[in-house]
C-alpha cells in the first residue's frame, strides 16, 4: 500500500515529469549538438580532403602522366615512379589517408582509367585496413555512381556522403590534375576509410553519452529540489485541509512564499479563522436556543431553578482542576447546562411529585438520558452526546441508560454526573430537603470507586471547598 502512495504521490509525479522533461531537453539539446558536431566533423573531412587532393594534384608533373605505359609493366617507368615518390610522399605525411591515386578519361562516358595507385611500405597500421591491393596502369574504373568524382575534372571536390565500392567504404577527396595551358588531364584522389569517420564519430558519442549520463543525474537532482519545493507547501494543504476536517479550526498553514501556493495558504488561513469565527457564532446561537428551552424546564419545576447553571459551573471548575484544556472546558461547561434537557418530554407532574414514583414513572425519569441525546443529535457531535447520555452512569455498571462500567464511562460524563448529584443533595427537592455541603461530601467519598470515580471526587471536593 506504501508503496502504491509513493508512485501515485503528488510529489512522485511532478518529480517525475520535471526529470522527464529536463531529460527531454537534454536529449534533444544533445541529439542536436551531437548531430551538429558529426556534421561540422564531417565538413571538416570534406575540406581537409579537399585540401589534400588540391596540393597533391599541384605536386604532379602532367607532362610524366603522358609518359606512363597503359599496361601492368608501367608501373616500372622511371614516370611512374616519378610520381609515385611524391604521392607516397603526400600520404605518409598524412595519417588518415587510405589511398591516393590518379586517374584519366577514357572514352567511355562514367570510365575512369588509372594511371598511378600507391600505398606507403612503411606504414603496416595503414595497410591493416586496407581492403584491395594497388591499381596497375590501365585499370578500368567504373565511376558513374560517384557524380563527385567526375566533378573532379572541373573543380576540388569530396564526396558529400561515406560512399561503398569495391575498396570498402570510403569519404574522398578530389582535384583535378592540370597542363600548363590549363586543360584537365587527371584527377587525384585521396581516400580515408569509413572506419576511421566511425571511430571518430564513436568517441564523440562516447563523450556526449558521459555529459547526457550526467545530465540526467543533475536533472534527477534538480527535478527532486524543485519537486519538494512544490509538493512542500502542498503537503501542509493537504494536512491543513485534514486538521480542518478533523474539526480543528485552530490549525494555520505556515507558508512564507509568495507564488500562488502561498496565495492559496493565506486563503487557507482566512477561511479558517471565518470558519472558527462562524462555528462559534453558531454555538453560541445554539446554546442560546437550549438555554431558553433549560429555562422552559425549570418552569416546570420551581425546585430546580438554577441547577443547570450551576451544573455547569461546578463541571467547569472540576475539568479545569483534573487538567482539561481551556476550550473543552468551556464546551463542557455549554454542554453540562443542557444535560437535563430530556426532562422536557416528562410530565411535570412526575417531575414534581413528592411520593413516591411507581415504576412507569420512575422508568420515565431515567429514559430522559437517552432522550435528551435524541434531541440533541443534529446539532451535537458525539464527544458531547455522551456527555448528555451518560451524565447518570455508575463506576460499578449500576447506573443508567446503558449499564457502563469503569473506564467505559468518559471523564467529562463523570465530571458532570458528580456535579450533578452534589446539586441534587445540597437543593431542595420536592421529596426531600437538602443537606449541607460537609454532609455531601462525606456521601461522595462514600460513593467514591463505585458511583464516581476517586480521581474525580477528589478534584470536585477541591473545588468546592476551595469556593473558586
Amino acid at each position: 500500500m506504501m508503496r502504491h502512495a509513493f508512485f501515485y504521490s503528488f510529489k512522485t509525479k511532478v518529480t517525475l515529469v520535471l526529470i522527464l522533461a529536463m531529460v527531454l531537453v537534454m536529449g534533444l539539446h544533445n541529439f542536436y549538438t551531437l548531430k551538429g558536431e558529426l556534421n561540422t566533423q564531417f565538413e571538416q573531412l570534406r575540406n581537409f580532403l579537399k585540401v589534400i587532393a588540391g596540393t597533391a594534384a599541384v605536386a604532379v608533373n602532367p607532362e610524366n602522366l603522358r609518359e606512363i605505359p597503359m599496361e601492368r609493366g608501367g608501373v616500372q617507368s622511371p614516370a611512374y615512379r616519378e610520381v609515385a615518390r611524391h604521392l607516397i610522399k603526400i600520404l605518409d605525411m598524412n595519417e588518415p589517408l587510405q589511398y591516393i591515386y590518379i586517374l584519366s578519361k577514357t572514352e567511355t562516358e562514367g570510365a575512369l582509367r588509372f594511371l598511378v595507385d600507391v600505398e606507403s611500405s612503411s606504414d603496416r597500421g595503414r595497410r591493416a585496413y586496407r581492403k584491395r591491393k594497388p591499381a596497375r596502369p590501365g585499370d578500368l574504373y567504373d565511376a558513374r555512381a560517384f557524380p563527385e568524382m567526375i566533378q573532379g575534372f572541373m573543380s576540388a571536390t569530396s564526396d558529400r556522403a561515406v560512399e561503398h565500392d569495391a575498396w570498402g567504404m570510403t569519404l574522398s577527396g578530389y582535384a583535378p590534375i592540370l597542363d600548363r595551358s590549363g586543360k584537365t588531364v587527371a584527377i587525384l584522389g585521396v581516400d580515408i576509410m569509413a572506419d576511421d569517420i566511425g571511430r571518430m564519430q564513436d568517441e564523440l558519442k562516447r563523450r556526449m553519452l558521459v555529459v547526457f549520463l550526467i545530465g540526467i543525474l543533475i536533472c534527477c537532482v534538480l527535478g527532486i529540489l524543485i519537486s519538494e519545493s512544490v509538493s512542500g507547501p502542498v503537503r501542509r494543504l493537504v494536512e491543513g485541509t485534514r486538521q480542518l476536517s478533523a474539526g480543528n479550526l485552530d490549525y494555520r498553514v505556515k507558508l512564507t512564499s509568495r507564488d500562488e501556493i502561498g496565495e492559496l495558504a493565506h486563503s487557507f488561513n482566512i477561511m479558517a479563522g471565518k470558519l472558527r469565527e462562524s462555528r462559534e457564532r453558531l454555538r453560541d446561537y445554539f446554546f442560546k436556543v437550549t438555554h431558553s428551552l433549560v429555562r422552559a424546564l425549570e418552569a416546570k419545576d420551581p425546585y430546580t431553578q438554577g441547577h443547570s447553571a450551576r451544573v455547569a459551573e461546578l463541571s467547569y471548575k472540576t475539568a479545569l482542576k483534573l487538567g482539561m484544556e481551556l476550550d473543552k472546558a468551556e464546551l463542557l461547561r455549554y454542554v453540562a447546562e443542557l444535560h437535563d434537557i430530556g426532562k422536557l418530554m416528562i410530565h411535570e407532574s412526575i417531575l414534581t411529585k413528592k411520593e413516591k414514583l411507581e415504576d412507569s414513572e420512575w422508568q420515565a425519569l431515567r429514559d430522559h438520558p437517552a432522550t435528551g441525546e435524541k434531541i440533541l443529535k443534529s446539532v451535537l457531535d458525539e464527544e458531547l452526546l455522551r456527555v448528555i447520555r451518560s451524565h447518570h452512569e455508575r463506576v460499578d455498571g449500576k447506573g443508567y441508560p446503558d449499564g457502563l462500567k469503569g473506564d467505559e464511562i468518559d471523564l467529562s460524563s463523570q465530571i458532570v454526573g458528580i456535579a450533578d448529584a452534589y446539586d441534587a443533595m445540597t437543593s431542595t427537592r420536592p421529596y426531600r430537603v437538602s443537606v449541607k455541603m460537609e454532609a455531601a461530601i462525606v456521601e461522595l467519598n462514600r460513593v467514591s470507586g463505585t458511583q464516581f470515580r476517586s480521581d474525580v471526587v477528589n478534584a470536585f471536593i477541591q473545588v468546592i471547598r476551595s469556593g473558586a
